[in-house]
């Protein structure tokens, strides 16, 4: 029950909206404007944790921009439900 709740408040976005979401934050990020693309990747959790997280991040950054980036997209996850495919 507690599950569908967590669902129910969770807005469901697609993945091209999702990655877009990711991209337009991480360029926003300093020294995050020169990336193009922000992949993400399908979580299977056996709870009601996210079901995706930030795969990748093109161009690769330098360890301190990546770092601020991720740390930038890290409350996406918790905010937005990936739809099933």
């Amino acid at each position: 029950m507690r599950q569908k709740r967590e669902l129910q408040q969770k807005q469901t976005k697609s993945r091209a909206w999702l990655e877009a979401e990711c991209l337009k934050i991480a360029r926003r990020t300093l020294g995050g404007s020169e990336i193009q693309l922000v992949t993400i990747r399908r979580l299977h959790p056996k709870g009601a944790g996210p079901n995706w997280k930030v795969a990748d991040i093109i161009p690769q950054p330098t360890a301190p921009v990546s770092e601020v980036v991720r740390a930038a997209l890290a409350h996406l996850p918790d905010a937005y439900h990936l739809e099933e495919e």
